[in-house]
């Protein structure tokens, strides 16, 4: 038995000195062949080098909206822990840089040790950090201890990645959204131009080459491309500042303003009365206080902000009201069934099937004998149902589709409403009563866009908010042009109209937006709510959607405003209260954008007897057809 124990161990012992041969063999002879094939199996991935966003500028060239570099701090428990002596100076130097508590780091590093990704801090800005790099390149090290502690600073790391940022804050909120920290966005030009300022992701890997080293490569991220939008910053600062301004004043229920270029479409400026800050687009702070915030549901909470994110300028539909009128005269004029020369007799009220719709100069016996630039001046209600009555239920339905009242206007925003409009089988009082602007709805872009081709030759353009996209290096991957869509009027239609809309101002309802010295042309408007809460109420008492939307110059309209307000708290029916806005506006605008004064003309039109009318073309005409152009010596 012992004899044959012995020869087992002996065997045993020869088979692991020929293995331990064996290997030593192997190694010196194809070791490194051998680690090059394991260790090419092996890869490393290092944290995503993140894309920076693109930025959105105004027309000018100003940042509206950008991307800055962040820094999150990420703490390896796992690696703290695998020594002794690294836990102690990490969280010295931890509570030092970022005034975190030591004795709750230290424990929860602890209780994290298994632990190799925490994140500690969110969203630092370099200036944050630099004084802890700096301690970690030993800069601040002069003693032997100052030395050891920071070699023994482990597992401390940053994760760099892009954080949005809205400079201005609150400017033009509706208009350019919000991203989420996913870099997702639902509002806004963040959202519409979301493909074009998302970029790509670039990625750092290793792996082993055939010298058996380490060799890394790194894959570029791909960085968004710029927005220029059509917006002008210092334009939108002057409405907002107004917008502010005269709800303090009137105290409405809402304001909302729009400022276009009829030429073009552009938008320049857009907002109402709800904003919010971009930076922190949750904050609902400027509304509720802190308590009413935390009693709100989830859902509710969800309600409320997307009623502050809301655009009302194209998301809500209203009826218009008289700013209607020009469009069913233009129509008429174009079919033919009225003429410039054609009177009508208002008494006050039109009697339509059972209805007795009556004018707003009822109680006074009506406006008694009007031309149509009387009727549109005077804003006579009687006039413009008889005006609809010969135009018929056909044509004036067909019309309403040319001006874009029913359907989106394409503008390059999200959420953009139809609004409501009525068929061919509408009834005779639904006609009359659609006629001065009554009983369908538009929202607010459609209004100015279709008062756009009225005013500047018949030309519909598609409205934008958006002029360029460029590349990171200059290049420009797309140039929005001016997009013509279709032409609405003729030139004589639209010299016509602008005839009557300088009347408006001149001899009407609109005489509050007069501005000296500029040739102010518009149409005012004056629509009772309806209650659209679905109780059935009906016409909602004493509320009213007040509104003006004008040109300037008339002769040559460079620029449209468009101004509502809903239900001032003294007077809701108070027209000049919404026109004191539209002109405390423009009285700014004009000046900025250097659109020169027109008084000279309106002298020289009284010197020569002529009424104060202007075409786009450059002539004045007087009521007996004489003409007299604008570089005409005096």
């Amino acid at each position: 038995m012992y004899t044959k124990l012995a020869l087992l161990f002996w065997i045993v012992v020869l088979a692991l000195f020929a293995l331990c041969g064996r290997i030593a063999y192997l190694n010196v002879k194809k070791g490194n062949d051998y680690s090059i094939q394991v260790l090419a199996q092996q890869s490393f991935t290092s944290s995503t080098i993140p894309y920076k966003r693109g930025d959105i500028k105004d027309r000018n060239g100003n940042v509206l909206a950008t991307s800055v570099m962040v820094y999150d701090l990420i703490i390896d428990s796992k690696i703290i822990m695998s020594k002794e002596d690294y836990l102690e100076p990490t969280t010295n130097a931890l509570a030092e840089y970022f005034e975190l508590n030591k004795k709750d780091l230290k424990t929860t590093i602890k209780e994290k040790k298994n632990n190799s990704y925490w994140v500690v801090l969110k969203n630092l800005e370099y200036a944050q950090i630099e004084d802890f790099q700096a301690y970690l390149n030993g800069e601040f090290a002069k003693t032997d201890d100052e030395i050891k502690a920071v070699e023994n600073t482990k597992g401390v790391w940053f994760e760099k990645k892009y954080k949005r940022m809205y400079p201005y804050n609150n400017l033009a909120c509706s208009v350019l959204g919000f991203t989420n920290g996913d870099g997702s966005a639902t509002v806004g030009i963040e959202s519409s131009y979301g493909d074009y300022l998302r970029g790509t992701n670039g990625r750092e890997y290793g792996y082993m080459g055939a010298d058996n080293n380490m060799e890394v490569v790194v894959k570029d991220a791909e960085n968004g491309d710029t927005v220029v939008s059509s917006l002008d910053m210092n334009l939108q600062r002057i409405v907002q500042k107004a917008i502010k301004k005269y709800m303090k004043k009137y105290s409405p229920k809402m304001i909302a303003v729009v400022l276009a270029d009829p030429n073009t479409g552009e938008i320049l400026a857009m907002a109402d009365n709800t904003t919010f800050n971009l930076n922190k687009p949750y904050d609902l702070s400027d509304y509720y206080s802190e308590s009413q915030v935390e009693k709100m549901s989830q859902k509710k909470q969800s309600e409320v902000l997307n009623k502050v994110w809301n655009n009302y300028c194209i998301t809500d539909s209203f009826e218009p009201g008289s700013t209607a009128k020009p469009f069913t005269v233009a129509a008429a004029l174009e079919e033919g069934k009225i003429k410039p020369s054609d009177t009508f007799f208002c008494d006050g009220y039109q009697q339509v099937d059972v209805f007795k719709i009556k004018c707003h100069a009822y109680d006074k016996g009506g406006h008694g004998t009007l031309d149509i630039k009387g009727a549109i001046a005077e804003s006579c209600n009687d006039y413009l149902m008889h005006i609809g009555s010969k135009l018929g239920k056909k044509d004036f339905v067909k019309y309403q589709s040319i001006f874009g009242f029913g359907t989106k206007t394409g503008i390059d925003l999200p959420g953009e409403t139809r609004g409501l409009v009525y068929g061919e089988d509408m009834g005779m009082s639904t006609l009359a009563t659609n006629s001065f602007g009554q009983n369908f709805t538009v929202n607010m872009i459609q209004m100015v866009s279709g008062f756009s081709s009225l005013i500047n030759g018949g030309y519909y353009y598609e409205p934008r908010v958006v002029k360029q996209i460029v590349k990171p290096n200059g290049e420009v991957v797309k140039n929005y042009s001016k997009t013509l869509v279709k032409q609405t009027v003729t030139r004589d239609t639209s010299n016509y109209i602008k005839q009557c809309l300088r009347a408006v101002v001149t001899d009407g309802t609109g005489s509050t937006a007069a501005i000296d010295g500029y040739t102010v042309g518009g149409k005012t408007g004056t629509a009772e709510k309806v209650d659209t809460s679905g109780k059935g109420k009906g016409r909602l008492a004493n509320q009213y959607i007040l509104s003006f939307l004008g040109c300037v110059p008339c002769e040559n309209p460079q620029i449209v405003c468009y101004t509502v307000m809903d239900t001032p708290k003294e007077n809701p029916q108070a027209t000049a209260f919404n026109t004191d806005l539209w002109t405390y506006i423009m009285k700014q605008v004009l000046p900025y954008m250097g659109i020169e004064k027109s008084a000279s003309l309106e002298k020289k039109a009284i010197k020569h007897n002529l009424e104060t009318e202007f075409y786009s073309d450059g002539i004045i005409e007087g009521d007996d057809g004489s003409l007299i152009l604008k570089e005409e010596e005096e």
